[in-house]
């Protein structure tokens, strides 16, 4: 099952070891999942660590050297996504692009726009969510 890791996912499980982002991503890391993220999601927390955690860098980029080592990364199609227009936040639609055209079966994320759109494919799935599966 292709699990696709969303940005808050990563940057929570990195800055918070013990708490449920962390939980779900390691369960994501795990059989009978195969976890994803696409090249936009790793330019994307570059960029907010940068912004956001110019103090955590290097634990980032150690935190993605090893979580690289096992998630598989897929491109982000340019060609817009049918169900694009339910997500309200434009920066997230490449994500869901790149779920979409990965055959994605999951999209773990703690991100509102995406878990309230009722998108159903790929299935949309919070960090607590998915840890009591």
């Amino acid at each position: 099952m292709k699990v696709m890791i969303d940005t808050n996912i990563f940057i929570s499980a990195a800055i918070t070891p013990n708490g449920n982002a962390a939980k779900a991503f390691i369960k994501a890391m795990l059989p009978p999942y195969e976890p994803i993220v696409c090249d936009y999601i790793v330019d994307e927390l570059h960029r907010k660590f940068q912004e956001k955690f110019p103090k955590h860098t290097t634990e980032l980029e150690a935190f993605l050297y090893n979580a690289l080592q096992v998630i598989r990364i897929v491109p982000t199609p340019e060609v817009e996504a049918t169900e694009e227009g339910k997500i309200r936040d434009l920066k997230d639609r490449p994500i869901l692009r790149a779920a979409k055209a990965a055959a994605a079966d999951l999209l773990l994320t703690g991100d509102l726009d995406f878990l309230e759109s009722g998108i159903k494919n790929p299935r949309i799935i919070s960090a607590s969510e998915f840890i009591s599966q």
